[in-house]
Parts: C-alpha cells; sequence; structure tokens
C-alpha cells in the first residue's frame, strides 16, 4: 500500500515529466493540448546533445497517427525531410536510404557484399535529425501548448501516496501531482528509487559503443573506384551500416543535400564486448586503431576531425522488471535499451507516447490511476524491448558470416515493410473520421514489433531466429543457417516476389513504379488474402494523401529537387563561405 506523503498539499499538475528530451517533451506536448497540466523537470538544459539521429518509416507514420489523434500538427513536421527543412531546422540530414557494407578485416570490401534498402519516392523522405534543434524545439512547442518547463532542476526524490505524488527536488519547494512519468533515460531516479533494474539484465544481446560527432567524414561512395557498386541510392544519402563480424559502424550525415547548412557527421562504433574487448587507450585512439584494419573503412575517415569528445560506454543493455506502478511509469530509455542498430529508438519511444497518452487523459477525467489501467503500458515496453533484443542480438550473431548476414538481412526487410503496411493501413483509416476503435489492430501487435498478427509470417520469423540461435549456440554451422534461412524464403508465398528476397544475388529491395505495379496485381490475384488485403491498403490508401498539402510539403521537394541540378540550381543552394 502506498505511504502517507509528509507533503498532503493538493496537486498542483496532473503530470509530472522527468526529462525534457524527445519523448519527455512530446508526451508533455500532447497532454497538455488536450487538457492536462503538465510540468516537464530536467537537470539539464538545451540545446544538448543527443544519440537517436536516424528516422524510419514506421517511425515517421506513427508521428502522424500521434499528431492526429492529439491534435498536435507541429509533430507531424517531423515526418518528413521536406517539413524539417522547412519548419524545424536546416542542420537535419535528408535519409533516402538505408546501406549496408559488409566488411572482412584486412580486405578489400567486395561489391557483391552490401545490401540497400532504398526508401521509396512514392511515399516520402526520411531525416537524420540534429538533435540539439529537434529536441530544443520540441521543447517550444510543449510550451505552446501550455506545459510549464523548469530546467536545471535535479529531482532527488519522489514520495508516493493514495492521493498523488510528491515531487521533491534539490533546490526550490516539492511539488505535487498526480502521475509521474519517467522519461530521463539509463539514470531513472523511478528506476533507482523501487530497485527496477534487473541485475543481471534478461536481455542477451551485448554491445558497448563509442561515438561523436565529426566534420570532413568524406561520403564513402567517393573513397572506391568509381562504378564499383551499382547500388540505386547513394550511400551519402542515407544511413550508412558498415558492417564486421562482432559489431558494426554508423555513419549519419547531416551535410548530405545540396541545401545543407551543418558540416557535421554522426560517427558511432558499436561492438560486442566478448569480441572486441575495451583495449587500453582513449576512445579515439581506439577508434582509429580498429577501422585502420579494414582498407575500405579508413579512407572514408582520412583527415576527419572530432567536433566533441569522444564517449565510449560499458555495456549498453539494460532492462527493467517492471515500468508501470501506481501513479508512475517509465518511458522508452528510462525502461531499457538494447542497441541503435536498425534505428529503431524512436520507433519504441513514438509507441509508448501513442498508447500512455489517452489512457492518462482518460484517468485524468476519471480521478482513476489505477495500475490496471496502464498495464498495457508495460506489456508494450517489455514486448518491445524483447523484440528488439531478438532483432539485435540476431543480427549481430549473423555477423560472423557474408552468408548468413545477407539472409537474415531479409528478415529485417521483411518485418520493416509489412509492418509499415499495417501503421500506412491504421492512419488511412483513422483519418477516415477519427475513430481510436480502428487502431485496435495495430496496438495488438505493437508489442511484437507491429509484425502482422498472420500465423504463417510469425513461423517464417521464428524458424530464422532459431537458425540464428543454433548458430550463436554452436548448434549450427553458419552457412547452413543461412541455407536454411533462403529456404525458408523461397518456400513463403506470402512475401511479395519483386522484394527479391528469395533470391541471395539481389542486394537491392528498391521499389520502382514498375515494381509497384506488379506488387499491387500480386496482391489481387496471388496473394494469400490476409496479406493481399494489408499489402494492397498499406500501399495504396496512404499513397492517396500524397498531394495533400496537410501531409506534405511539395513546394520544398520541389525546391530540394531543383538545388541539386546544375546551373538552376545554384540559387536555392546555401552560399559556399568565402
Amino acid at each position: 500500500m502506498p505511504t502517507r506523503s509528509k507533503h498532503p498539499t493538493s496537486p498542483q499538475y496532473d503530470v509530472a515529466i522527468l526529462g525534457s528530451g524527445l519523448a519527455g517533451t512530446t508526451l508533455a506536448a500532447c497532454l497538455a493540448r488536450n487538457g492536462a497540466k503538465v510540468l516537464v523537470l530536467d537537470a539539464g538544459t538545451h540545446p544538448r546533445f543527443a544519440i537517436g539521429e536516424s528516422t524510419i518509416p514506421y517511425t515517421s507514420m506513427l508521428m502522424r497517427l500521434v499528431s492526429e489523434r492529439y491534435g498536435v500538427p507541429e509533430i507531424k513536421w517531423l515526418t518528413t525531410f521536406e517539413s524539417v527543412q522547412s519548419k524545424i531546422s536546416t542542420n537535419c540530414g535528408v535519409k533516402r536510404n538505408f546501406g549496408f557494407l559488409y566488411h572482412r578485416e584486412g580486405a578489400r570490401q567486395n561489391p557483391l557484399e552490401t545490401n540497400e534498402f532504398p526508401i521509396p519516392k512514392i511515399t516520402h523522405t526520411e531525416n537524420h535529425f540534429f538533435r540539439q534543434d529537434v529536441d530544443a524545439w520540441m521543447l517550444t512547442v510543449a510550451i505552446k501548448y501550455g506545459a510549464e518547463v523548469r530546467q536545471q532542476t535535479k529531482i532527488v526524490d519522489a514520495e508516493f501516496d493514495d492521493d498523488g505524488v510528491t515531487v521533491i527536488p534539490t533546490t526550490g519547494d516539492p511539488v505535487r501531482v498526480k502521475f509521474l512519468v519517467d522519461a530521463s533515460g539509463h539514470r531513472s531516479p523511478l528506476a533507482e528509487k523501487f530497485g527496477l533494474r534487473e541485475e543481471p539484465s534478461r536481455l542477451r544481446h551485448q554491445s558497448r559503443s563509442l561515438f561523436t560527432h565529426m566534420i570532413g567524414v568524406k561520403p564513402w561512395e567517393e573513397t572506391v573506384p568509381k562504378g564499383s557498386h551499382k547500388n540505386p541510392s547513394p550511400w551519402s544519402q542515407g544511413t550508412l551500416h558498415h558492417m564486421f563480424e562482432g559489431g558494426w559502424m554508423w555513419v549519419i550525415p547531416f551535410n548530405n543535400h545540396p541545401r545543407a547548412t551543418n558540416p557535421l557527421c554522426s560517427v558511432g562504433l558499436n561492438l560486442d564486448p566478448r569480441i572486441h574487448p575495451v583495449p587500453e587507450c582513449s576512445p579515439e585512439e581506439e577508434f582509429r586503431r580498429f577501422i585502420a584494419k579494414y582498407p575500405d573503412i579508413a579512407p572514408q575517415f582520412e583527415g576527419a576531425i572530432t567536433t566533441r569528445d569522444w564517449v565510449r560506454t560499458e555495456r549498453l543493455q539494460y532492462s527493467s522488471k517492471q515500468t508501470v506502478g501506481y501513479r508512475w511509469c517509465l518511458t522508452s530509455h528510462a525502461a531499457g535499451f538494447v542497441d541503435a542498430l536498425f534505428s529503431r529508438g524512436l520507433s519504441n519511444t513514438m509507441e509508448i507516447i501513442h498508447a500512455l497518452t489517452w489512457r492518462l487523459l482518460d484517468a485524468i477525467k476519471e480521478d482513476d490511476f489505477a495500475v490496471e489501467r496502464f498495464e498495457y503500458v508495460q506489456e508494450l515496453e517489455q514486448g518491445l524491448l524483447d523484440f528488439n533484443d531478438d532483432l539485435v542480438a540476431n543480427a549481430y550473431t549473423s555477423t560472423k558470416s557474408w552468408f548468413l548476414w545477407n539472409a537474415y538481412y531479409r528478415s529485417w526487410v521483411l518485418g520493416q515493410a509489412l509492418a509499415t503496411f499495417e501503421i500506412n493501413r491504421a492512419y488511412a483509416w483513422f483519418l477516415e473520421d477519427h475513430d481510436p476503435k480502428v487502431l485496435e489492430r495495430l496496438e495488438r501487435q505493437a508489442p511484437d514489433g507491429a509484425i502482422p498478427d498472420y500465423a504463417p509470417l510469425r513461423e517464417l520469423l521464428k524458424g530464422m531466429s532459431e537458425a540464428i540461435q543454433d548458430v550463436q549456440n554452436g548448434r549450427r554451422e553458419d552457412r547452413e543457417a543461412a541455407d536454411r534461412i533462403m529456404a525458408l524464403l523461397g518456400k513463403a508465398d506470402f512475401i511479395p516476389p519483386v522484394f527479391g528476397l528469395a533470391d541471395p544475388d539481389n542486394h537491392w529491395t528498391d521499389v520502382t513504379p514498375v515494381k509497384l505495379a506488379k506488387t499491387l496485381h500480386w496482391s489481387r490475384t496471388n496473394a494469400p488474402k490476409e496479406i493481399g488485403d494489408l499489402t494492397w491498403e498499406g500501399l495504396t490508401l496512404f499513397m492517396k494523401k500524397r498531394f495533400d498539402r496537410d501531409e506534405f510539403q511539395l513546394a520544398e521537394e520541389l525546391k530540394h529537387t531543383v538545388a541539386g541540378w546544375p546551373v538552376i540550381g545554384r540559387a536555392f543552394r546555401v552560399p559556399e563561405p568565402e
């Protein structure tokens, strides 16, 4: 039972949110816009450095849904490169693809050992968020809708009783609230107070990281022989993943488009410490030593210099045995974290905001904060953590060989594509009359990464995961597991054939207009009905909004297109410094 507070005053706020990052301020804006009295508390201040810079189509569609459901149009501005550039910050980069280059120590990169997932132009263009700008801007949005913000206010304790929560800062008077959301991240005050961290963590994945921002990082395509790679989208115009046994490196440029104003590039190295233990040297020296082992990674960073101190972490993975309690909730990275691979951090954040906001608004309205109201939020958080753990742990295991990575990569493509169809369809349905009932299917699937609840698909992904885990546990050779995965893909009748996932020599999962037409035809003729309907509706319903000014900045799209042209485009580009 909660104990009686030492500060039995009436609540001054409905909700207090610890942390003014993108998670905390987006939640604050949604709550305040719908009448809740919200206080955001943060030990730091803005602007500030943050990781989580790369978006994916599912994330952006979920942001659209959150924007529409809670009446905060500014959140929708985060969903396309063009709207970010015109309304938020020109310091962000463009993301037109996911690029994966497989490397072997001491050997040149083989152009046949590559994968690329171009983001279809028929949908929208993703972002590389320059987080210090985006986060600071979102803070102003929360304030605009009525949230009160106190920066440089560290919380030392929170006391819970039957009537509310007393939040106690290091300086100033205690604050009385009805509900407390901890969106502060790894150093969660509530996780510490209640001893919520699992020791050891249940997560099987293990990785550590070192990262920074740099200037002078070269576009990778300029460091290798011209024409050696036939990828449909330039590597530098997307999130580039250098893959190698036991880890990967991200290269996320902010200066990768003609109208760029930011010379920085985000660079990070994620390593399995069981394969790559921490050496006795500085993070900078470790980075330089590491890339020197790979003849086609090192040239990309020749002459590049850091603009901020390197950060080197211990093991990144942590989890919580509980994320919801009486009058409190941990969100996103306060609840747990796996790895930045596949850029799912912001997706998980938006999933929690989408699920938590309406439940909190109802609780405030009815003055009923029973834990049962929020049980689904805990199910969602724990489910997403386990889903991401499996996804990333299997990916790291698959880096043991090119053949295994090439096979496993396809399971990510399949899951990403079908989950995006699900969110596309749900959003289009919701736009019709804003009835939350149409979102029930999406909510049921969300804890499983929004993978459609279609038994043959779930069985396929389970079989692929088991093959990878057999390799991890020494029960199967990597080539055998790769062949097993490709065989499973070849037998599946619910995968759009134009994806080419069953062809190990198909490296580009791009969607051209011709491929789109073939996929739509397949969905109406040869696909199993449930997947056929999902594919048809997931591709067509939202595409009908492609020229809707509330959804897309068409004039801005044209400006960014013209900016790349030789002569006419000069007027649209930022002048070179003299």
